[in-house]
């Protein structure tokens, strides 16, 4: 906390925000007080409407069964020992402490949290749901060939666009149609980036050299191309990645498991030796 340059307090500035002022209500009265509530609507058998009221007509309720149950505490008591166990009855909505009820969450199919839907039970939606192209055939295949034949296509795409962004530009004949260069460009082309002629040389050729319509548009379009497909193979090599986590989970227990057992042996070698060579060393004692 602190102070601003006009003396206005700049607040919370964590990057997280504060959590809800709902857990100042959990106090040990107040779990005392639910537990009564939940005991006279169990009596009265108002506990299933109890939630569908307004919330007027729900504070008047609690308000009503906990005074009764009080009252029912206190008969036979004198007048004195009620007064000094003069009850203050909770100021606010007992609902807040109940735990939500799951049958609603299971019948809506979902709950909402932070912002987004989880689905019950939790689906993982496939890749033509997403409308993403499937880069590998269906079921049954071999995951770890087309994780490397994934791995293959990535690798070939990255080559392609890198080639592509590693072209120099190619000037052409400004009457040659734009698409194919003529042999007078391509000599013109090798002294335009002659390595004996200085950088500002080749930059001011560069500049002069006439380039043909619509090139600029065909090499961006390869390279939206290139790098559209090299997204689409990415997202295909972590889905099938994704559905090899159980796979992975149940080798790494194993190894797991395995090490254990690999560990415990080696003690048990150690303790064992340890044992021998202490009875070696007895048995070597002259009395």
């Amino acid at each position: 906390m602190g102070d601003d340059a006009g003396g206005d307090p700049v607040g919370n500035t964590s990057v997280f925000p504060p959590p809800p002022k709902t857990y100042e209500v959990f106090t040990e009265e107040n779990v005392l007080w639910l537990q009564v509530l939940q005991a006279e609507l169990d009596r009265s058998g108002q506990r299933e409407s109890f939630r569908s009221m307004a919330p007027e007509d729900r504070r008047a309720l609690q308000t009503q069964l906990l005074q009764d149950a009080s009252d029912r505490d206190l008969d036979g008591t004198d007048d004195a020992s009620k007064k000094e166990r003069d009850v203050v009855l909770p100021d606010i909505d007992l609902i807040e402490l109940m735990p939500p009820d799951i049958s609603w969450i299971e019948q809506d199919g979902g709950y909402q949290l932070f912002g987004q839907r989880w689905p019950i039970p939790e689906a993982t939606p496939t890749l033509e749901q997403l409308g993403i192209p499937r880069m590998f055939p269906p079921e049954p295949f071999d995951h770890a060939e087309a994780l490397r034949t994934l791995l293959r296509t990535m690798l070939f795409t990255y080559y392609q666009l890198t080639n592509d962004l590693l072209q120099p530009i190619q000037p052409y004949e400004a009457s040659g149609g734009g698409s194919v260069p003529t042999a007078a460009s391509a000599t013109e082309s090798q002294q335009l980036f002659n390595s004996n002629a200085t950088e500002e040389k080749q930059q001011e050729n560069l500049e002069a050299a006439p380039v043909a319509d619509g090139v600029a548009d065909v090499t961006t379009t390869r390279l939206r191309d290139h790098l559209q497909h090299l997204e689409t193979t990415v997202i295909n090599f972590q889905y099938l990645m994704n559905q090899l986590r159980p796979v992975q989970a149940s080798a790494s227990l194993e190894m797991l498991l395995e090490e254990q057992v690999k560990r415990r042996e080696e003690q048990t070698k150690a303790l064992r030796d340890k044992c021998e060579s202490i009875r070696d060393a007895i048995g070597k004692l002259s009395f």
